[in-house]
């Protein structure tokens, strides 16, 4: 089959929507297709979640792509499209490699705060995936809501200088097709699997969630070739998780 990944020219930008993701689902919208808006009104999350752009400038980002089934993990998929915004995050602002991080499974941490969240949705239709990768990113901002402060932050302690959020913007997509790519070779997935837990944020971390309808604790050891996170238990069992349960944290 024919892939789809994004192509620069098939790029959007509008105003105000109400969610980037659903807009580049519409069918009209042809695969390679990307959209970045100024203002989002109904920011889609994992789950029932929703995502809250902050501050100046955020980033409101969305792609669609084709891909052939047999070959992709979506799991393995989503954490790599996490590696290709940190990678962007680190070619212009390398300041930042001291302090951000990936945290399994998609999101972007500064400290121990979120700054960036992905939503990777996907449809399948005789051997393909037809994914939306979603991508959120509070770049700078002088207020946190209230009842966000202990949990989001913004990447930058300045503005961005014009120009930046657009020269940002074709370099994550350079990234994200890159990412793709990699997916298709098993050498490089095994060498961006080493890059990605070098910067995770889990990384040597114990962690409690629940799994199969019991608590569990137990400290992370990687993530395997499939994107599934690798943790020993305190009893010695060595368990696969596949997402994160609302009873996730670390302790």
């Amino acid at each position: 089959m024919e892939y789809r990944l994004l192509k620069s020219e098939l790029g959007h930008r509008l105003p105000t929507v109400t969610s980037t993701n659903e807009w580049i689902r519409d069918v009209s919208i042809p695969f390679g297709s990307w959209v970045i808006a100024e203002e989002q009104t109904a920011g889609k999350g994992r789950g029932q979640n929703v995502w809250q752009s902050l501050g100046e400038d955020p980033l409101i980002f969305s792609g669609k792509i084709r891909i052939s089934a047999a070959e992709i993990s979506l799991p393995l998929l989503s954490i790599f499209v996490s590696s290709a915004v940190l990678k962007t995050i680190f070619h212009f602002f390398p300041e930042r490699e001291e302090d951000t991080t990936v945290k399994w499974p998609n999101d972007i941490y500064r400290g121990d705060k979120k700054v960036a969240g992905i939503l990777v949705q996907s449809e399948f239709t005789n051997g393909i995936f037809e994914v939306v990768i979603g991508i959120g990113l509070n770049f700078f901002g002088k207020n946190v809501p209230e009842i966000l402060k202990d949990k989001a932050t913004f990447l930058c302690d300045t503005p961005l200088e014009e120009g930046v959020l657009e020269r940002f913007a074709n370099q994550l997509i350079v990234n994200i097709n890159q990412s793709v790519i990699a997916l298709l070779d098993q050498g490089q997935i095994l060498k961006d699997l080493v890059w990605i837990e070098d910067h995770s944020l889990l990384k040597h971390k114990v962690i409690e969630t629940e799994w199969q309808s019991r608590m569990v604790r137990g400290r992370v050891l990687g993530i395997d070739e499939l994107g599934f996170l690798l943790i020993m238990t305190e009893t010695g069992e060595k368990i696969e998780l596949m997402d994160t349960s609302p009873k996730f944290r670390i302790i």
